[in-house]
């Protein structure tokens, strides 16, 4: 053999190129919404994580204040900063008044949803989630009768029972009662303040940003592509759990302290 034959090393053609790039193109589509979904599995159970110490944070509340839940919309004095560290004489909300006891805004947006904004950099309240208020105030009946944990200090309140305050003796189906739930989907201006499913609004007005498909939540353009999907509930008793958004719909009692149907919201 001659010591001056050379070896040549042979290249990949072009058709064994594209057949590597269409293994790896077909690879990656099947991988992608396997990663999407895990990491939304993440930040669905960041968002309950957050949710369950929002739970201890108004258990320790209701403890201090003779066994009597907040409002969403509490009448406090200029000595008390507002959420963006401003010191007003207006009221405060829900999750300002529960900052005492967990000293973490974060806390309070949603790991999906994000920082919610009325506008291109207009924080939008607290960033998310909302605080239940439902009652007859919204069902369009007039029994005197409320349901839900309330609205406004202040004010006679159609949306509790006794027309006031909640007492924690009150609710007696406390695993079965929302307090506190992920945002609404639509756009709801009031995002991060308060929640309730509404016969006017529809199932919009209940999440399903974990599982299902939406806008950005800006400007009150968020549209809601299905009803797929839902969001983490807290209920009175501390636990936290998912619900989708049709179980939200067909039971709707759960946001009731006096387990009443909502009159028209599900048909």
């Amino acid at each position: 053999m001659s010591n001056n034959q050379t070896h040549h090393r042979r290249g990949f053609t072009l058709v064994e190129l594209l057949v590597v790039i269409a293994i790896i193109a077909i690879l990656a589509a099947i991988l992608f919404p396997v990663f999407a979904r895990a990491r939304e599995q993440a930040r669905k159970a960041s968002c309950q994580s957050n949710l369950k110490q929002i739970g201890l944070a108004i258990a320790m509340y209701v403890q201090d204040y003779d066994e009597t839940y907040p409002m969403a919309y509490m009448a406090y004095s200029a000595s008390n900063p507002d959420w963006y560290g401003t010191t007003t004489a207006s009221s405060a909300h829900w999750y300002t008044i529960l900052q005492p006891y967990v000293k973490n805004k974060q806390l309070f947006v949603c790991p999906t949803a994000g920082i919610i904004e009325s506008g291109p950099g207009t924080r939008q309240y607290s960033g998310g989630y909302g605080w239940n208020i439902c009652g007859t105030k919204y069902t369009g009946t007039s029994d005197g009768k409320g349901n839900g944990f309330g609205y406004n200090a202040g004010t006679v309140q159609s949306e509790t029972p006794s027309g006031s305050f909640v007492k924690l003796a009150e609710v007696q189906e406390a695993s079965n009662t929302v307090i506190v739930a992920d945002p609404p989907s639509n756009g709801y201006a009031s995002n991060g303040r308060y929640f309730y499913p509404s016969s006017t609004g529809g199932r919009g007005f209940l999440p399903v940003l974990h599982g299902g498909k939406v806008g950005p939540f800006t400007g009150g353009t968020v549209t809601v592509s299905s009803y797929e999907g839902g969001g983490n509930y807290l209920f009175a008793d501390g636990h936290v759990k998912f619900v989708t958004n049709g179980q939200a719909w067909a039971h709707n009692s759960m946001f009731n302290v006096d387990k009443t149907i909502l009159t028209g919201v599900n048909g």
